[in-house]
């Protein structure tokens, strides 16, 4: 039996992305924390962890970022992605109307993708960050009724409970969000293939140009580059980026030799099939 661990309990987008790429015969262990879930593959009690890793409205998801620069000696390496749409519902309990609703929970992540429709339907609101959008919903099953509390998350998790009411959001297109599917040791090879770097260089003028020049030199385009404090001393930082091609094709071989010949930290996190 395959176990899957994935960040967030039942019904939150994490979740339902897993279930997309694993189906209903796997086993989901649910994890508070994205540390934990790596902590649960690095110790081989899940094989295979989800996690999300970038929104196509607000970007990268930093927590994720930094979990890879802790755990940067780990053998954990990224086996996919999953790319997954994702459709925000406003949840209150049934009975509440629209009007009284005065503070609104959710993730960080869900807060900010609505953050026009609250703007135009909800001005007044007050906005609380939670660890998950179910976490949100528990705040609403807890509601008083002088208090107005609603949440917002996946409309599943209003159907999950009788007392609660969904009314949907509406969809902008383009709001999607990258999971990567973490396990241990290297993942199989597809038709299009991407591979994830972190890296570090020293603190030079034109430092991150010349290490990235490989890359042109063997026309090999690069689809992303994030970069983030390395937590050794203050105003160091590390990069993460994603580029096109397997680390097994030589013009990909040829370009990560030259990016590490000028770094001082070098790490492929992974080559793995592109999400669709």
């Amino acid at each position: 039996m395959t176990t899957i661990a994935y960040l967030g309990p039942e019904h939150t987008n994490t979740h339902v992305a897993a279930r997309k790429r694993f189906g209903p015969r796997a086993t989901y262990v649910h994890a508070p924390t994205v540390e934990d879930v790596f902590r649960l593959v690095e110790r081989e009690d899940a094989n295979y962890g989800v996690v999300p890793i970038e929104n196509s409205l607000e970007g990268a998801v930093t927590h994720t970022l930094d979990r890879f620069i802790d755990f940067k000696q780990s053998p954990i390496a990224i086996q996919g992605e999953i790319e997954q749409p994702i459709h925000h519902a406003l949840i209150l309990r049934r009975g509440s109307a629209l009007s009284q609703v005065r503070v609104v929970y959710s993730h960080p992540q869900a807060l900010a993708q609505c953050r026009r429709w609250l703007g135009h339907i909800l001005p007044h609101v007050t906005r609380r960050e939670t660890d998950s959008t179910a976490d949100a919903v528990s705040y609403v099953l807890r509601d008083k009724p002088d208090e107005g509390r609603a949440a917002i998350g996946r409309i599943e998790l209003a159907e999950a409970h009788a007392a609660l009411k969904a009314i949907s959001i509406p969809e902008q297109r383009e709001n999607k969000t990258r999971f990567l599917i973490l396990g241990l040791g290297s993942s199989r090879r597809g038709r299009q293939n991407k591979t994830s770097v972190l890296f570090s260089l020293k603190d030079r003028p034109g430092a991150l140009h010349d290490a990235l020049v490989p890359f042109k030199r063997n026309r090999i385009n690069l689809t992303k580059i994030e970069s983030r404090p390395s937590k050794r001393q203050a105003w160091e930082y590390l990069f993460f980026i994603d580029l096109e091609g397997h680390v097994e094709e030589p013009r990909v071989k040829r370009a990560l030799k030259g990016l590490e010949t000028s770094t001082t930290l070098f790490k492929v996190l992974g080559s793995y099939p592109i999400g669709r």
